[in-house]
């Protein structure tokens, strides 16, 4: 948003400064704009406290929505993305910051003696993002092509995914 307004700022030969209130309140630029008090000083409202001044309703974004497979789904690929890139980026510095590198650090954990649940759990929660990211990356290649695209079959494949990536999962950590 910033990158549009500095555009048409450039564009226009606009000083940014004009357009100061437009995130926070200059006494100054909101004088013209603004009702006046009693005493003559600008009044410096929030939208927020402007749409009660005028008694609009609140919008109830999200509060209406049922939570739905398909979006939850979209949700978790979307932070399994991120999870994943956050896995390369710690492996990489690791690989460069840490004496000895990532054989070192898993010497250390496994010197540190956990029980055997604790590293299953570790082992599963390393896991399951890579394994949900790719068997969802395969869901969605699918619509690419054109397959699974009714609402009955966007259900059933998720479902699957769901149920693969634990297993698979599951798997990984029992190695």
């Amino acid at each position: 948003m910033a990158l549009c307004y500095m555009r048409l700022f450039s564009r226009r030969c606009i000083d940014p400064s004009v357009y100061r209130n437009l995130y926070t309140c200059s006494p100054k630029l909101v004088a013209a704009s603004m009702p006046k008090l009693a005493t003559g000083s600008a009044i410096c409202e929030t939208h927020d406290e402007k749409n009660l001044r005028l008694k609009r309703p609140m919008s109830p974004h999200l509060s209406i929505y049922q939570i739905q497979l398909t979006s939850v789904l979209s949700i978790t690929h979307r932070g399994t993305g991120m999870i994943l890139s956050t896995y390369a980026m710690v492996l990489g510095l690791g690989t460069l910051l840490i004496p000895g590198g990532i054989p070192c650090l898993i010497e250390m954990i496994t010197d540190l003696n956990l029980a055997t649940p604790v590293l299953f759990a570790m082992k599963t929660a390393l896991a399951l993002p890579a394994v949900y990211h790719t068997f969802n990356g395969f869901r969605h290649l699918a619509w690419d092509l054109g397959a699974f695209l009714t609402i009955k079959e966007v259900y059933s494949t998720g479902y699957v995914v769901l149920i693969l990536s634990s297993i698979a999962a599951l798997a990984l950590a029992a190695m």
